[in-house]
């Protein structure tokens, strides 16, 4: 299996983008996985999550960006063995207006050789819209997961966007990029809604490009919020942590698949 570079993408906010990222990185980083997670949101919630309060970060993602400090600077332990963080803070708001005057969306593919030589896991938690943070991930990254709401049929609307601009930015600029599958959140099978909307994604996507592990609406998620951590660390016990353990070797698995047909195509 390559060291993949992952960006966990959707326009629309609250569909949990910072939750998977964050669970997910912990789930692979126990598979015996090398991890990195890079908070491209200037909200900064998945740094406020994974960087331990005792951690001083004086290099963050603005850094790296704005004074070209060493990415391998930037970068910081989490409170998980094998998963580190590349954190942000709010004033990286302050950089969109020159990046998008000079059309410089190349943060991620530039440090691209030292992160795949460096981590198997790289994972952007992207901010809820399709702007400077999202160009910037997209252009350096390998493959693209979307969250997708089981109790909501308006977030389906930012999938389809999220979709357009994968394919504008795999034709234009990053050849390599690819969707990988659609991740359906909070599904609750015993609510209409769920089934609905399950069956609505199913009509616009085969079942090749949806995760076979759907993530369910789970009591513990709510209390990791409020408490600004994980549902490892919360509720390890609990089915949102089995179904995130699930869904990292289902990964593994499907990237493992893909390099054994690239090289079986090779040879």
């Amino acid at each position: 299996m390559k060291n993949s570079i992952i960006s966990i993408v959707n326009a629309k906010g609250g569909v949990g983008k910072s939750t998977a990222t964050c669970n997910l990185g912990i789930a692979l980083s126990r598979q015996n996985k090398n991890v990195l997670v890079i908070d491209l949101d200037p909200q900064a919630n998945t740094t406020s999550i994974l960087i331990p309060p005792n951690i001083n970060c004086p290099n963050t993602f603005y850094e790296y960006i704005n004074k070209s400090a060493p990415i391998e600077k930037c970068i910081y332990p989490t409170f998980e063995k094998n998963l580190w963080c590349l954190p942000n803070v709010s004033e990286a708001n302050n950089l969109e207006p020159d990046l998008i005057k000079k059309q410089n969306f190349e943060g991620i593919r530039k440090s691209r050789s030292f992160l795949k030589k460096t981590y198997n896991f790289i994972l952007c938690d992207c901010p809820p819209n399709m702007g400077t943070w999202v160009m910037t991930a997209l252009f350096g990254s390998d493959f693209v997961i979307i969250p997708n709401l089981a109790n909501s049929t308006f977030s389906i609307d930012g999938l389809l966007k999220a979709i357009k601009l994968i394919e504008q930015i795999k034709q234009k600029e990053n050849p390599s990029l690819k969707f990988l599958r659609l991740l359906i959140n909070q599904v609750d099978k015993r609510k209409s809604i769920s089934k609905f909307n399950i069956a609505q994604i199913f009509q616009y996507f085969p079942k090749n490009k949806v995760f076979e592990t759907m993530i369910p609406t789970n009591a513990p998620f709510e209390t990791a919020e409020a408490h600004r951590t994980t549902i490892f660390q919360e509720a390890p016990a609990s089915n949102g942590c089995k179904a995130y353990r699930c869904l990292a070797k289902e990964i593994i698995s499907i990237l493992e698949d893909k390099k054994n047909r690239n090289d079986q195509t090779e040879e």
